[in-house]
């Protein structure tokens, strides 16, 4: 494999990690337009990039496009990512739900709060995360990252009614 293809399964993670965070730096209010825009193009990039371990998951003669140990540490230690044909189906079902929800939640619900679109990728991260991961502490790791996200998208925009009860 080639250097780009032996990095392609941590790219689902650190899409979403890199553009929420820009989208987080840049601020809220005054760019929502511009996040909006940024969002969709991440998650349609993420429907790309997804299609990818697909195509070599199911080219592989046991269905499993590769192991990536983040930091070339050993396993115990690593973090471990797995592409399997399950794994990779999972990236393009979520990444193109998530297409559909970006859509749909611009004609409203960015507009409620000022990090709708950067929660929403930290989300992303998480499901990805979970969805790639090789053991069970990082699962529980990424597990919390998307809950963390999701938490903020359940009280995005509430208010203190939201907040409260």
């Amino acid at each position: 494999m080639s250097a780009i293809v032996d990095h392609l399964i941590v790219l689902p993670i650190v899409l979403p990690l890199l553009s929420g965070a820009v989208m987080l730096l840049r601020g809220g209010d005054e760019h929502r337009n511009l996040n909006a825009t940024v969002n969709l193009l991440s998650t349609l990039a993420l429907i790309g990039i997804s299609t990818a371990p697909q195509q070599a998951a199911d080219a592989a003669p046991a269905g499993l496009m590769g192991v990536y140990r983040i930091g070339n540490w050993p396993a115990p230690f690593a973090i471990v990512l797995v592409a399997d044909r399950l794994s990779a189906l999972m990236l393009l079902l979520t990444s193109l739900i998530a297409a559909a929800a970006v859509v749909f939640s611009i004609a409203r619900w960015h507009r409620v709060g000022p990090h709708f679109h950067p929660l929403f990728q930290f989300l992303l991260m998480g499901l990805n995360g979970a969805f790639l991961t090789g053991d069970l502490f990082n699962l529980f790791v990424f597990f919390v990252l998307l809950l963390a996200a999701s938490y903020g998208l359940a009280l995005h925009g509430s208010g203190l009614t939201g907040v409260s009860a």
